[in-house]
């Protein structure tokens, strides 16, 4: 289950998801999401420690979870925070 990102303390390099450009590849580290909404994206793959390609920025904000993408309102992935993988 996707932590809330006040209960860890975040890498220096943590940013919100929204801030990432297109391309751009990430883990995801936590959310301050209410846990519906957190309990939503894990269904559909979005989890803790996921690696993530940005598709898409601005509405939707379109990230690419293995083979599946997911469409996000660009509200929502400013309440994502994910680390970004240097290596990408």
């Amino acid at each position: 289950m996707m932590s809330r990102s006040h209960s860890y303390p975040a890498p220096e390099s943590a940013v919100r998801l929204s801030q990432l450009h297109q391309g751009a590849r990430a883990r995801v580290l936590g959310t301050d999401l209410p846990g519906e909404d957190t309990a939503l994206l894990e269904a559909l793959g979005l989890t803790d420690h996921c690696l993530v390609r940005v598709c898409k920025t601005g509405e939707p904000f379109i990230v690419q979870v293995s083979t599946t993408r997911i469409g996000l309102a660009e509200s929502v992935a400013d309440r994502i925070l994910a680390a970004p993988d240097p290596t990408a």
